[in-house]
């Protein structure tokens, strides 16, 4: 059955669905910096391999250029060695050109030699017969003087090499590190903005729902307020001064009004009282009137609806069984009995009072 809620409860649902819009977009803006905080991680996570990546490359080259110069000293001290060896034949041949000329076997070739001439000595025949005798070539000395050159040359040009890649490698290392600095810097930045917003959104969570307990009070008390002078002014008219009979013998256990649900534990509006009694346990008719229905009705399970004129009814529900059908019945009649069916937690009986088919609290006529 249709039951139209009274108007201040509608307010209040209207004030939550209103507050509902800024809600959402403030979720959205919890969401989007959360994100932003994740790519800001996943941004640092990368840069921080890459540093990884290129410190181990680091680490190899340094190896290499290690290596070269090992190799590098090595062809140096050869080199060296050679120069020595050619330096010290050169002045054997030296000496043995002034011994010649002390002998009188004067000879051009070992003229030069004696005068210091050693390259001019070096492209003649002759001299190449004197360092024969010595037991040594200076030819074969001046290639091997030109292989260790050629060989130093090269291990200079393979250690420049090696140099300047680790020069590139430094170089690249500082950037992607200072990158990752400000990679930290933005993740730091979106870490303080999310816990901003996340505070806010608490903040505002914690005042709307303070809001809506409040607007949920102030239309409890006026919807009973208004039943209540409701309730007045239909016994002034009527002269009854309320006078329906307690339906059933127990405490009220859940007043008229806003209320949690004992089923589904929000906030719902309560359209009548509840007597606690125990399963069994007789309901009688509250003012005589007309049965106008006692049948199974959903939530209410087994119910009975009794008229009685000028738009005024009673109902009375979760009964284990019914003690009349229809017809007519007089105040304090038994008409069912104490019961849980349809959407109960336990034995008791729901009992509503309407007006004009709108419920209302059933204090002020008992």
């Amino acid at each position: 059955m249709h039951v139209r809620l009274p108007s201040t409860a509608l307010a209040v649902l209207t004030a939550v669905a209103v507050a509902l819009v800024p809600a959402t977009a403030a979720s959205a803006s919890v969401q989007d910096s959360r994100e932003e905080v994740q790519q800001a991680r996943e941004e640092v996570a990368q840069l921080g391999r890459e540093v990884e990546a290129a410190a181990a490359e680091y680490e190899e080259v340094e190896a290499r250029l290690a290596e070269q110069e090992a190799r590098a000293e090595s062809a140096g001290a050869r080199a060296a060695a050679q120069a020595r060896t050619i330096a010290r034949i050169e002045d054997e041949l030296v000496v043995m050109a002034v011994e010649a000329y002390k002998l009188g076997g004067v000879d051009p070739k070992l003229q030069l030699l004696a005068s210091g001439s050693l390259d001019m000595a070096r492209s003649t025949d002759e001299l190449g017969v004197v360092a024969g005798r010595k037991g040594a070539s200076l030819d074969t000395l001046r290639e091997a003087q030109v292989e260790l050159e050629r060989l130093r040359a090269e291990e200079q040009a393979s250690l420049a090499e090696v140099e300047a890649l680790e020069a590139e490698l430094v170089e690249r290392r500082a950037a992607i590190e200072k990158k990752l600095d400000g990679a930290k810097d933005a993740l730091a930045v979106a870490e303080r903005e999310h816990r901003a917003r996340v505070a806010a959104e608490q903040q505002r969570q914690a005042e709307l729902a303070a809001s809506r307990a409040r607007d949920e009070r102030a239309a409890a008390d006026a919807e009973l307020q208004a039943q209540q002078a409701g309730a007045a002014t239909l016994s002034d008219v009527s002269g009854s001064g309320g006078g329906m009979a307690m339906p059933a013998s127990g405490p009220i256990t859940s007043p008229f009004g806003w209320r949690t649900h004992p089923v589904y534990g929000d906030r719902r509006f309560h359209k009548g009282i509840d007597v606690g009694a125990s399963c069994g346990t007789p309901v009688v008719a509250a003012r005589s009137g007309s049965v106008t229905s006692a049948s199974w009705h959903g939530s209410y399970g087994n119910i009975i609806v009794v008229e009685h004129g000028d738009g005024l009814s009673t109902a009375y529900a979760h009964l284990q069984g019914f003690a009349t059908g229809g017809g007519s019945v007089e105040r304090g009649q038994v008409i069912g009995y104490v019961g849980t069916t349809g959407l109960s937690t336990g034995c008791h009986l729901h009992f509503e009072v309407r007006q004009g088919g709108e419920p209302v609290n059933p204090m002020g006529y008992l």
